[in-house]
């Protein structure tokens, strides 16, 4: 009886805590997406040292950045994660800078595999060139774990985000976007723990898996 009585009192407490979790992790769901709905760039944007794009899923990405090139709120645009595929000038023409500004200042990077790679990548191209500050503008759902990878690839590194937004209606009332913001949630979550992890020096990380993109043909994604 006493046999059957600290079992049942096991269960219920190994359900109490697993309530408890599911709990804190739809809350910090809720938490998330709100944060990401509410994303919006500083108005004005402020000029930096250097303009950098991240391709993946999500449109508008590299118009925004051209756009951002041309108003002259960066030196130089690197493009992140780019499909071996395209040149320079097929890069160029998707975010509309002109011939000599693209020969002038657009970088492009094959290396990047994925976001860990994309945040590597970034802070190798900001250290070459000395930059302090970067105006980083990936889509919004991605914006939260692109800054923790930055931070984890160099903490120095000042980045003001210029989230790009689609056009998709509340995630609660899209199936599609819910799906993937749980996702993005997850990722971002993995992000945290696996730089509390370096931080201990308990194992090295390894890189995540990546969605296929939606902007321009590339080597990474989210």
């Amino acid at each position: 009886m006493t046999r059957t009585r600290r079992r049942g009192g096991k269960r219920k407490l190994f359900a109490f805590v697993l309530v408890l979790l599911l709990a804190a992790l739809f809350g910090g769901f809720l938490t998330f997406a709100r944060h990401v709905d509410a994303l919006s760039p500083p108005a004005p944007l402020p000029k930096a040292d250097g303009i950098v794009v991240w391709t993946g899923k999500g449109g508008g990405r590299l118009a925004t950045a051209g756009s951002l090139m041309q108003d002259g709120l960066g030196e130089r645009l690197l493009v992140s994660g780019v499909n071996e595929s395209l040149n320079e000038d097929a890069v160029a023409e998707l975010t509309g800078l002109d011939t000599d500004a693209a020969a002038c200042c657009l970088d492009l990077d094959y290396a990047a595999l994925d976001t860990r790679g994309n945040a590597v990548e970034t802070a190798r191209w900001a250290e070459a060139l000395g930059y302090d500050h970067i105006l980083l503008v990936t889509s919004a759902y991605h914006m939260p774990r692109a800054r923790v990878e930055i931070s984890q690839a160099r903490g120095s590194l000042r980045v003001t985000p210029v989230p790009v937004r689609s056009d998709a209606p509340a995630w609660y009332r899209d199936g599609a976007r819910a799906r993937r913001l749980a996702g993005e949630y997850g990722k971002y979550l993995l992000s945290l723990a696996r730089g509390r992890t370096d931080e201990s020096g308990a194992r090295e990380p390894a890189a995540d898996a990546e969605l296929p993109n939606e902007d321009v043909p590339s080597a990474t994604a989210e």
